[in-house]
């Protein structure tokens, strides 16, 4: 991870350019040739590792993702061996099933799943040479078999040891125990729940033992604690702790505080720690609500997330979120988000003449995702910036190849991004004849509230010959006397106008006003939203330039 870390900050900041990729690729190569074989090495080397007397009857459960793990490095290397992608028919999804996924930790089922989804990727990035890709994903793949691993195991330990309360590492009290805690308390008291972040790659670099050690060290750490009831140890790598509701505040602010700041010393290496932490008011469902606090957490980057302060339905909002970005995340790496095209109608020829390209996801099953499914999470995320530069780079691939002309769109943090910028300038120069033909597309009230920095950005792309729209014009009634400052090459009528031009005589009259608004502005006028015969006979009456809509046509994967 820490070589892959290094190829992609030593490349976030060059000039895109196809050699440079290639160099990226061949570094991830030559640096999986080795990795495979060592870690196909160290798996062999786990296998036959004794396990304890109560552990020796589900060796093969226990086992049987790495060896799954060994079986996917073998096809890998180039020896076609069978291989169970479906995640319901491999030795561990049928094992979960007989289970029954509510008698199991709830993280054995999510990690098997998101393995299992991870490794369809991972073949078809092989199978494409995009190695750098398909290094990030393998190294999560085989991080997520040495975790499933632990968990059964420490599921076992806990079924099978003298007293089902107990943990068997640190000897204190497990799951069972904190269930049985809250259910009999005679006061009622707050939930901590703390997991360390990335732990799995302590293991995998260090060793089991060495986790271990880290693991008491952290839960002797916690006993010392001031103003702390209880520690447990539910998980691998998540502790729980009781405190009092009155102190929960400053304890909590102060135990994460001094906890990351803690050195462990791991061979001659130091270390410190990350944790992602939730906390709840004791109740019968304060494990399950700090579980999904936990999925907050991480989303926000460790910070302590109360559950108490938010609802059971914003709490579910928040598991889907995570789920959408594992999708997201492995379409990036899979090359599935990708462009669509809407055709525009130049109202005075009657003909195609521009595109709008928008974005799409594809997800695993063929299906194609629209915005309002997957942006606002996309949005908070790391890979963001590039997916941006994707979906630029494969649109002006494409129109360099004809003479129609194209709007793509941008928010305001893709603007402000320095990289992003660097980016388009450069495609901007690779691509002169096309640039010309390009149209980049804001939303109006970015630009009205972040006037300077927009301003500045359009001037930039008006240097290189590109045409600027602002989008969704006329909603929320807007500031003509801003949009003044601007200079504009087209405008977007808001699609919500667009549609109640038919029964509303005052977006009738708003309609007409910006049409006056436009032509001060000698900038063309699209409307969007053009949804039916009527529409486009009503709207073709009024000196508009373009129509769009799906009375025009729908966004394709390809162009018409």
């Amino acid at each position: 991870m820490i070589v892959s870390e290094y190829i992609d900050e030593f490349f976030r900041y060059c000039v895109v350019n196809h050699d440079f990729y290639a160099i990226k690729n061949k570094i991830a190569r030559a640096y999986l040739n080795n990795k495979l074989k060592d870690d196909n090495d160290l798996i062999k080397q786990e296998l036959n590792k004794k396990l304890s007397i109560t552990l020796e009857p589900k060796r093969d459960l226990i086992n049987a993702h790495l060896k799954w793990m060994q079986k996917f490095i073998i096809n890998i290397i180039g020896e076609p061996i069978s291989l169970e992608l479906d995640s319901a028919k491999c030795f561990v999804g049928k094992w979960i099933l007989e289970e029954g996924v509510e008698n199991l930790p709830l993280k054995i089922d999510e990690l098997h799943k998101n393995l299992h989804s991870m490794t369809s990727s991972a073949i078809r990035m092989h199978k494409r040479e995009d190695y750098a890709y398909f290094l990030l994903l393998y190294l999560d793949i085989l991080m997520s078999s040495y975790q499933i691993r632990d968990l059964i195991m420490n599921l076992y330990f806990s079924r099978r040891i003298t007293t089902i309360y107990q943990d068997p590492l640190v000897q204190c009290g497990n799951y069972f125990q904190l269930r049985h805690d809250i259910e009999h308390q005679d006061v009622q008291q707050s939930l901590l729940i703390l997991n360390i972040k990335e732990f799995s790659k302590i293991n995998l670099l260090y060793g089991r033992d060495t986790g271990d050690k880290v693991i008491k060290e952290v839960f002797e750490f916690l006993l010392e604690c001031k103003d702390i009831v209880n520690v447990y140890r539910i998980y691998g790598d998540e502790f729980a702790i009781l405190l009092p509701v009155r102190k929960k505040e400053r304890v909590i602010k102060n135990l994460k505080l001094t906890l990351e700041k803690k050195e462990f010393t791991i061979k001659e290496d130091i270390i410190t720690l990350s944790f992602y932490g939730s906390i709840s008011t004791t109740s019968n469902n304060a494990l399950e609500k700090c579980e999904y606090g936990l999925m907050v957490s991480k989303s926000k980057y460790g910070e302590i997330i109360n559950v108490d302060t938010i609802s059971d339905d914003i709490l579910k909002i928040y598991a889907d979120n995570i789920t959408i970005a594992q999708e997201l995340r492995l379409a990036f790496m899979d090359n599935r988000i990708i462009p669509f095209f809407q055709p525009i109608c130049e109202l005075k020829t009657g003909k195609i003449t521009k595109y709008e390209v928008l974005m799409r996801v594809e997800d695993i099953h063929s299906n194609i995702l629209t915005p309002d499914q997957f942006l606002d999470v996309l949005q908070e995320m790391y890979i963001y910036p590039e997916v941006t530069k994707s979906i630029i780079k494969k649109s002006f691939e494409i129109f360099v190849n004809n003479e129609l002309e194209f709007s793509i769109n941008l928010s305001f943090a893709d603007i402000i991004n320095l990289d992003t910028e660097a980016f388009i300038i450069a495609i901007l120069k690779q691509y002169p004849d096309v640039a010309s033909r390009c149209t980049f597309e804001l939303l109006e009230n970015e630009a009205i509230h972040n006037h300077q920095e927009v301003s500045k950005f359009f001037n930039l792309l008006h240097s290189y010959g590109v045409k600027i729209a602002l989008d969704d014009f006329g909603v929320g009634y807007s500031n003509y006397e801003t949009i003044f400052k601007f200079d504009i090459d087209y405008i977007k009528i808001d699609g919500s106008l667009t549609e109640s031009i038919l029964t509303s005589s005052r977006s009738r009259v708003l309609m007409e006003s910006i049409i006056t608004v436009s032509k001060k502005l000698d900038a063309k006028l699209i409307v969007e939203f053009v949804s039916s015969q009527e529409l486009f006979d009503e709207i073709s009456k009024m000196d508009v330039d373009y129509i769009q809509g799906y009375h025009i046509g729908k966004p394709k994967a390809k162009l018409l």
